[in-house]
């Protein structure tokens, strides 16, 4: 007779979650990385299958606690922080001068109520066997991209020209996701592999030629530096600078416009443009042109190219300073909730919060549906390693759960 020591089979519903939410997990942080990089559409399609695939596995097996988890999810000041930023949003659409952005704004609606919602169901801990699929799916997209940009002859499109291409798309989704990534391997004791990570993330978004894609990984690693062992402290700092930047870049460009009124250096070219701007808005600089005024006026011929393209000049010219003060509580409050995660964690969540406002700071991220789709990956991903069980050795079996073994008479 054969005599077994081990636990009772698990029951169908409990495997069925376990298998969607690995599959889950697979896409977002794998398939949804490396796909991109030869067709460009496939992240819209991935990002809510991979969502659902969450809200599902969440759905069969409900853990205790899982309803305390959403609701300190919507109650979180981050959230509140971007729900008042989407109201204004939403109410700046009775004054925009075009049609086009509502559309726009539903979909991008969608896609972050989608991104919220599969944060708030993932698992209370997330399971090493998930949490490696992250820096795998890095890895595998690292190489991915570095390969198609030294064998494939790049063909550019029009929209490549007016936006950003899929191989530069990529490597900004490598800019932010890496960050997570390094985390999750870090904080297991394996630091040679993350910084083996980084330097493979470096390479590829030099030879993709992501814009702003290298500037963002240095800021992302001088943010790291100066927060690893005083993680706390410096999201303190960094809320503050974040915040003051948004709230204080029209001062900036006003001053840009002022020392150089008709030949402005190459450097400060858009932001004294951004000044001439301001001086020519008076109080519409109060409430904004409304969402999507910028972009669609740079497609329609009325703002001319030398418009700049950040996100944080974006937010002015279409929201005003009220959006603008919304949108820096959202970047303040992200950064002070991140700091307040592991010791060993936060350093680099802070790094990739660094990186992505860099990205947002500099362009070419503004309200495209890409990047948001990106923003909405790594907030998962954020989750994900924030929630990890993390051991640098493997457990101990307890007595009684021994392999089978066979009796022999």
């Amino acid at each position: 007779m054969s005599v077994l020591s081990r636990r009772n089979a698990d029951e169908p519903a409990e495997e069925a979650s376990r298998l969607l939410l690995r599959i889950g997990v697979f896409l977002l942080f794998v398939i949804s990385l490396i796909a991109p990089i030869l067709a460009r559409q496939t992240v819209y399609v991935l990002l809510p299958i991979g969502a659902a695939l969450l809200l599902a596995a969440a759905t069969l097996t409900p853990e205790e606690g899982s309803g305390r988890s959403m609701r300190s999810i919507l109650l979180s000041p981050p959230f509140l922080a971007a729900l008042l930023l989407a109201a204004w949003t939403a109410l700046s659409l009775l004054w925009t001068p075009f049609e086009g952005p509502a559309e726009r704004f539903a979909k991008i609606t969608a896609t972050l109520a989608l991104v919220a919602l599969a944060t708030g169901f993932l698992p209370l801990r997330t399971k090493t066997s998930n949490l490696n699929l992250l820096p795998i799916g890095v890895a595998a997209a690292t190489i991915a991209l570095a390969a198609v940009t030294l064998l494939v002859k790049p063909q550019y499109t029009l929209d490549d020209i007016l936006d950003v291409g899929p191989l530069g798309r990529a490597g900004l989704g490598l800019a932010l996701l890496v960050w997570p990534a390094m985390g999750a391997l870090a904080v297991r004791g394996r630091w040679y592999s993350a910084a083996a990570l980084a330097a493979a993330t470096a390479i590829a978004c030099y030879l993709s030629g992501a814009p702003n894609g290298v500037p963002a990984l240095a800021i992302g690693a001088a943010a790291f530096a100066a927060a690893f062992g005083r993680a706390r402290l410096m999201s303190i700092v960094f809320a503050t600078l974040m915040a003051a930047i948004v709230l204080l870049a029209p001062l900036t460009a006003y001053a840009a416009h002022l020392i150089w009124p008709e030949r402005t250096p190459g450097f400060f070219r858009h932001l004294a443009f951004w000044g001439q701007m301001i001086e020519a808005d008076g109080w519409r600089t109060l409430i904004g042109h409304g969402f999507g005024a910028a972009t669609w006026g740079v497609l329609g011929g009325y703002l001319t190219p030398a418009t700049p393209r950040s996100l944080i000049f974006k937010i002015w010219f279409d929201l005003g300073a009220l959006g603008a003060a919304a949108a820096a509580l959202v970047a303040a409050r992200t950064s002070l909730f991140v700091g307040q995660s592991r010791p060993a964690l936060a350093p680099f969540l802070l790094g990739g919060l660094g990186a992505g406002f860099a990205i947002c700071l500099f362009g070419p991220a503004a309200e495209q549906l890409w990047w948001l789709t990106l923003a909405g990956l790594d907030a998962i991903a954020f989750a994900l390693v924030m929630r990890g069980q993390f051991r640098k050795r493997r457990p101990r079996l307890p007595i009684g759960w021994s392999a089978p073994a066979e009796d022999q008479a």
